[in-house]
């Protein structure tokens, strides 16, 4: 007799599918199966105002138009795969009843938005949920808004398994035909779990053999053998099993939409490869002239090759009928030949690609691929020896800082190994200097291992052991001095308290101050700790932590400070600046915080005032709005605009102390005492 009802009223049907164990949508992807299970409801989105933002949407949840929707959804967008993680994280995703905002709080998980009502939705009521991004409308008018409509029904979810997401993706093209579909859900999958699910494989009718495998929250379906090039394949998850009863009398496609997700993908390829590859390219070009002599030799084929037959037997170079010794290495689709030496100069080299070359299905190229090239002429003898073109500091500068580090610039490349702490050295008179010496580019430097002395004259030699690459050495030694500048004068002068937070004698200060001190410069941070820098209640320490930044050190207690008392900071002598001035005198202060906070009582204060005054509209019995606040459960569901509503005081006579009462309260954080 059930049956027969149900087959009369799709709807009955319907919600019995949506209250299964399927349960509630908690995530993105079993909304997806909830949208398969209506695919009557699935009605195509109203027009929106900005069709950017409408291009960038896959998927809404529910779908507009949707009826009987549960009453406690996880109203959700899905962008495209090709939108970018700002765009998601500038949308804003609200829900209406008609023109009264629903209260809820709003998620993101990679490319999807999710709003989820405070509290359940009205049954069999409309609703309208509106998606707006700041990034993507182009018009002068603001942020791209999308918006869509749904009714709810009279039920609820309590089911929590689902599937979080799928490999290929959903409409995947191109898919490799040795792929190995995934399917991961939001749980775990325990033995006792993975009894509650069939995963399979199919293209059209036909079942794809294969093996399942759990691993924690993802199960993997490996076939039997590798997926056929160009075609549709559709993944399924069946959550449960069907009874004999169920299958003679509801075996319809809404019934198993319900409680099964699908996703498709296309395989890659248009069948055997049977297309021999060619040679698309080569560098150096064909008869190309001027070659320099130590270029490398590679040709670029018109698909992806047998990198086992890319080898130096099919892949040569010739100087006449001598073959030139090198090696053969391949990476995408091109092969590069590296000759072992440079080539010789002004002559004609031939490169072949040998139909020993194929590709990955086997094809070989259709005939020999040959091309030839003519080096460059060999370059002149460089006989010209280098020479030092500027040295920093500059010869005979003055006021040098002690901490310069010397360099020469040659006229051309030089040879590194020449370039060391023989050939370039630093000295003071006879003295010389210890340091490194570095090279790069044209410039050597000359790093000291210390500060130089101040007032004293250093000077620099390139010598003649400093060669080009062509191995001319400098034609005589390069000398150069400079002069440090005086040492600076001696610190003498102690440091100060500039200021404090908070400042001498202050009242009614937060409990939760950290006290702070700003000196008149920079401090030996190891001299700024919890024994020159301490809090006291009269004679008793305040426990806690200093930290110095800058010219600040600020003390954090490790509790908040008791309401309503004086303390005293004091900066000892025991802190010192950079230069181990310590302070001429201890520096003190005084503040005194702030008294206790008044604390609000709901039980006592806040519900007399909405028994007396809100009630009579807003009691148990049919209240208007739907809005019930009898009690702390009831009151907790409202928003604070709820609550705290300025343009409903007037017309329940709510005085302006009992608003107060009712402010202060909320800001509270609307504690249940």
């Amino acid at each position: 007799m059930r049956a027969k009802r149900e087959r009369r009223n799709p709807k009955i049907r319907k919600n019995k599918v949506y209250f299964g164990i399927f349960g509630t949508a908690i995530n993105i992807i079993l909304i997806a199966v909830f949208i398969n299970g209506c695919t009557k409801e699935a009605l195509k989105d109203q027009p929106v105002t900005d069709p950017v933002l409408n291009a960038s949407i896959a998927e809404t949840f529910p779908a507009n138009h949707a009826d009987t929707v549960v009453i406690n959804p996880v109203i959700a967008v899905t962008f495209k795969s090709t939108t970018s993680a700002s765009d998601v994280s500038a949308s804003t995703l609200t829900l209406k009843e008609g023109t009264i905002p629903v209260p809820g709080t709003i998620t993101t998980s990679g490319t999807t938005i999710n709003f989820t009502p405070t509290a359940d939705l009205k049954p069999e009521t409309n609703y309208t949920a509106i998606l707006t991004n700041s990034l993507k409308s182009g018009s002068s008018k603001g942020a791209g808004e999308h918006s869509w409509s749904f009714k709810t029904g009279k039920h609820r979810q309590n089911n929590s398994l689902s599937v979080v997401s799928v490999t290929p993706l959903k409409n995947a093209t191109e898919v490799a035909t040795n792929v190995k579909p995934t399917v991961t859900f939001n749980q775990e999958m325990t033995s006792s779990m993975t009894k509650l699910v069939t995963i399979s494989l199919w293209q059209g009718t036909t079942a794809v053999t294969g093996t399942l495998t759990f691993s924690g929250k993802t199960a993997t379906f490996s076939p039997t053998n590798a997926l056929t090039a160009k075609l549709v394949y559709t993944g399924k998850v069946v959550f449960g099993t069907k009874s004999s009863s169920d299958d003679d009398e509801e075996d319809d496609d809404n019934n198993k939409s319900a409680s099964t997700y699908t996703w498709s993908f296309t395989t890659v390829g248009s069948g055997t490869d049977v297309t021999p590859p060619t040679v698309l390219s080569v560098v150096p070009t064909n008869n190309t002239t001027a070659i320099a002599l130590n270029s490398k030799v590679t040709a670029t084929f018109s698909e992806a090759m047998n990198v086992t037959t890319i080898n130096a037997t099919n892949f040569t170079l010739k100087q006449g009928t001598t073959a030139i010794s090198g090696t053969v290495a391949y990476s995408g689709t091109t092969a590069t030949f590296t000759p072992s030496s440079a080539l010789a100069a002004n002559t004609v080299y031939t490169g072949t690609i040998t139909t020993g070359a194929k590709d990955l299905a086997g094809n070989a190229l259709a005939s020999n691929y040959t091309w030839s090239f003519t080096t460059a002429t060999a370059a002149p003898v460089d006989v010209t020896p280098p020479t030092v073109l500027s040295v920093i500091p500059a010869n005979n500068t003055t006021n040098v800082a002690t901490s310069s580090h010397p360099s020469a610039t040659f006229s051309e490349a030089m040879n590194s190994a020449t370039i060391n702490t023989t050939s370039f050295t630093l000295k003071q008179g006879t003295t010389a200097v210890a340091g490194t010496v570095v090279y790069s580019g044209t410039t050597a430097t000359f790093t000291p291992s210390n500060a130089l002395a101040a007032n004293t004259v250093y000077t620099g030699t390139i010598t003649t052991g400093a060669k080009d690459v062509a191995g001319n050495a400098l034609t005589s030694n390069y000398i150069w001095s400079f002069t440090t500048a005086p040492a600076a004068p001696v610190d003498v002068t102690p440091p100060t308290v500039l200021s404090v937070i908070p400042a001498n004698n202050t009242t009614n200060v937060a409990t939760s101050i950290h006290p702070a001190v700003t000196f008149s410069e920079a401090m030996n941070s190891a001299t700024i700790n919890t024994t020159s820098f301490t809090l006291k209640q009269g004679t008793t320490a305040v426990a806690g932590t200093v930290v110095y930044s800058g010219t600040t050190a600020t003390f954090t207690p490790s509790s908040a400070l008791a309401a309503n008392t004086v303390y005293t900071g004091t900066i000892t002598t025991g802190a010192k600046d950079a230069t181990g001035n310590a302070l001429a005198s201890n520096y003190t202060w005084s503040f005194t915080t702030a008294p206790a906070a008044t604390v609000i009582s709901f039980a006592t204060q806040v519900l007399p005032i909405l028994q007396s005054k809100c009630m009579p509209c807003h009691g148990a019995t049919n209240p208007t709005a739907g809005i019930s606040i009898t009690n702390y459960t009831t009151v907790s569901k409202l928003s604070n605009s709820q609550i705290d509503n300025s343009s409903m005081y007037p017309k329940m006579g709510v005085t302006a102390a009992e608003q107060s009462i009712i402010k202060a309260w909320i800001a509270a954080g609307r504690l249940n005492n």
